[in-house]
């Protein structure tokens, strides 16, 4: 330290150096000449002193630390974490200088460097002037200030405006900084600091991510969350915010820079980021935050986000903000983890909103103790037009169209450490197209479900319309659904009829079990098997359809009569289709009758079907008309046993058709059915090669074919064998003919080609 003084006082200059040998004495040197520079400055004009200067080298600032403050540790922990703060902090090349000969007085330091704890590592190339500097008993101010360094930021220089008035008396320190500079943008804050207690103004404008994003690392210390911040190096973003704070310096408990109040009002723009499959591009959006800690452990927060922008990819949803979208929550957060929300929404003007409350315990399981909420979406037009579109294109769901309202209330509770569930869906005109197979037209009502005990909390009744169901391309009319729905289960309360065309199917009784087994939800476990799969049971009839009708909607071959059925209980699941009784269906003037009908892994390609089918008294001439075969006139029956189909390709079955025993009905042959049947038979064109060929029909005395298919090959037989050979059709009357079938064994493939050829030419195919 140099002095510059009148020729009677000289001192010599003093060089602190940090680990020799005479730097404890130095110590308590140092202070000392502080001190008399203190008291020289304040009788400045009686001694006539010019310039004050002060060097160190090198020094750690825990050795300002007194022996008496060392001995105090143990006991105080305030002391304690200021001693750890000082011994990461160390100065290289200090020089102090004060003008004393200006009015007002001038005050510099300049410094080398700045160690500091991580995360600020070091400052370098400091400068601080005041162009007022006032020192007086009691107080010291600078004013006009001006503060240049290196560090602390990612650029060359921070130059900042800087003023401070330090009371000792009072030990309270007023501290200003303003126009930090930080690349093209710039921030503010001033400071009020006691012994215990501090509190802030702060401004920014246009602050890049940058800047912020040192610190915002070092705040998130948990692994996981340290991971993402790193992985976000190259987010960007713009901030220009207001607010202000308030902490403790040394709370009551001994909890330091504890954070007791928080007021912030901005906004955020141009954000963008990248981490994994995720990324936000020019995101924007204003903002609010308050916060206030009622006690050391409970601290509330308020936080408004209004006017979204931007885009945004989360785990492959897209979605577009439109800048009408706003988000409030009210939260009181406790040390041990406790989450209450006594108030959120989220909500887009005119589309939809979003309201909740509850309480969490943020354990590895975010545990719910309690939430309430409800989800309104007024105009599902524009839901779908600004959100859902984005999140489910590239999906095979993109091309859903939906249209009208829905509202959606939710409430869980957690009752002897299992959550308990209460749902309300209400449907306003709710319209929906998947594609011309399946659309939904004006479905309203309301859908009551909870898992609770049904003695303690009877589920309400559920009650659904709709105009019209499209499924698989069927149009299923008007239909009034009302239900019961209770924790996995589904129960039809009345019966009801669902329009098909010109018939309907009249369901009688319809239970669905396992529809969503809640009692694995707080477990994680799945069911598989399925004994425990969704399952339902129905039993109905169909009332009689015009099979016109059915055939002409799906473009089928022109079906005569009438389609109606009887079915008896049926089960239905992931697993199997298993019909409990006869099914019965009326068609082509006659019955069929489906008998032990069972099908495995109906969901998957390689299902496996079981059924025995009988075939009483069909109309021929109905039959052959709708497939284009050649017109046959009488009676047929038929039975089908033992079918097996794999990935719905036949394996094995013992079939046969032919005329009834005592048929009385008209018995006539088409020449076109003939040679048909005989292309079947191994033999094809004969007839056109005789002088029957003049003949347009001709009546027979029976008909009939069998096959008994094994091993892809199919068995065959006639009506009656004769020799090698065997009878197809026997005829009857003059003129006679007989169609005959000369193949026993018939590989399957080329039967069906020769069936296919059938119906697309009639021409035979012969192997």
């Amino acid at each position: 330290m140099k002095v510059k003084l009148p020729s009677w006082f000289i001192i010599p200059p003093l060089t602190y150096r940090e680990g020799s040998e005479q730097g404890a004495n130095q110590q308590s040197t140092l202070l000392s000449f502080i001190f008399i520079i203190y008291c020289l400055f304040s009788f400045q004009q009686a001694v006539a002193i010019e310039t004050i200067e002060l060097s160190i080298e090198q020094i750690s600032l825990e050795q300002l630390l007194n022996q008496t403050q060392s001995q105090d540790l143990a006991q105080n922990s305030n002391l304690n974490n200021k001693k750890q703060l000082l011994e990461q902090l160390k100065i290289n090349q200090l020089f102090v200088t004060m003008d004393l000969t200006s009015s007002p007085v001038r005050f510099k330091i300049d410094l080398s460097k700045l160690k500091l704890p991580s995360p600020y590592k070091e400052v370098k190339s400091l400068n601080l002037s005041c162009l007022n500097f006032v020192l007086i008993p009691d107080k010291l101010e600078c004013k006009k200030g001006k503060l240049a360094f290196e560090g602390l930021f990612d650029q060359p220089v921070t130059t900042v405006d800087i003023s401070f008035i330090y009371n000792s008396s009072e030990d309270i320190l007023n501290l200003s900084l303003k126009n930090i500079n930080l690349g093209s943008g710039s921030a503010s804050v001033e400071f009020i600091i006691n012994s215990d207690k501090w509190q802030s103004n702060f401004k920014t404008h246009k602050l890049e991510y940058k800047f912020l994003s040192r610190y915002i690392k070092a705040f998130f210390y948990q692994d996981k969350m340290k991971d993402i911040i790193n992985k976000l190096e190259s987010a960007g973003g713009v901030l220009s915010l207001s607010g202000q704070a308030s902490g403790a310096l040394a709370a009551n408990d001994g909890e330091e820079n504890k954070l007791r109040t928080l007021k912030l009002k901005g906004k955020l723009k141009q954000v963008h980021y990248q981490y994994v499959e995720n990324l936000a591009e020019q995101l924007s959006f204003d903002f609010a935050v308050n916060l206030n800690s009622i006690s050391n452990n409970v601290q509330n927060i308020s936080l408004m986000i209004d006017f979204l922008g931007g885009e945004v990819l989360h785990n492959d949803n897209y979605v577009v903000f439109n800048g009408k979208e706003s988000l409030h929550a009210d939260l009181k957060i406790n040390t041990e983890g406790m989450i209450e929300v006594s108030g959120f929404e989220l909500n887009s003007k005119g589309i939809f909103t979003l309201g909740s409350q509850g309480k969490f315990l943020t354990n590895d399981k975010m545990a719910v103790q309690y939430l309430d909420s409800k989800l309104s979406i007024k105009n599902l037009t524009l839901f779908n037009k600004h959100y859902l579109n984005n999140i489910i294109s590239g999906t095979d769901y993109e091309d859903l169209i939906v249209e009208g309202g829905l509202e959606v209330k939710f409430s869980s509770k957690l009752k002897h450490k299992k959550n308990k569930y209460k749902i309300n869906v209400q449907f306003n005109n709710f319209s929906m197209a998947l594609s011309e197979q399946i659309s939904l037209l004006e479905l309203n009502g309301s859908i009551f479900w909870n898992n609770y005990n049904q003695i303690n909390f009877p589920v309400e009744s559920s009650h659904l319309t709709w105009q019209e169901l499209t499924l698989n391309g069927l149009p299923l009319g008007y239909s009034d659904f009302k239900f019961n729905l209770h924790n996995d289960y589904l129960k039809l309360l009345k019966e009801t009829d669902i329009p098909i065309f010109d018939g309907a199917l009249h369901i009688n009784n319809l239970e669905i079990s396992h529809l969503f087994p809640v009692e694995h939800y707080d477990t994680g476990k799945s069911k598989k098997s399925g004994k425990d799969s969704l399952t339902l049971t129905v039993d109905g009839m169909i009332k009689p359809v015009s099979l016109a009708l059915l055939s002409n909607h799906f473009q089928w071959p022109l079906l005569d009569g009438t389609l109606s059925a009887v079915i008896p209980s049926t089960s239905y699941n992931e697993k199997y289709l298993r019909v409990g009784g006869a099914m019965m269906l009326q068609v082509f003037d006659g019955i069929v009758i489906i008998k032990d009908l069972k099908i495995e892994e109906p969901l998957k390609d390689y299902a496996q079907l079981f059924a025995n089918i009988d075939l009483n008294n069909l109309n021929l001439k109905s039959l052959t008309k709708t497939y284009n075969f050649g017109e046959i006139n009488g009676r047929v029956e038929g039975k089908l046993k033992a079918l097996e189909l794999s990935a719905w390709e036949p394996v094995a079955f013992d079939a046969y058709i032919r005329t009834p025993k005592n048929d009385d009905s008209s018995h006539r042959i088409s020449q076109r059915a003939i040679d048909n049947l005989s292309s079947l038979g191994g033999a094809s064109g004969l007839l056109s090669r005789s002088f029957l060929s003049f003949f347009e029909t001709f009546r027979y005395d029976k008909i009939g074919l069998s096959c008994r298919l094994r091993n892809n090959v199919c068995h065959m037989s006639g009506v009656e064998t004769k020799g090698n050979s065997y009878y197809i059709v026997k005829g009857g009357g003059i003129p006679r003919i007989d169609v005959m079938g000369f193949q026993r064994k018939v590989n399957w493939g080329v039967l069906t080609s020769r069936l296919k050829a059938i119906q697309l030419a009639n021409e035979a195919v012969i192997e």
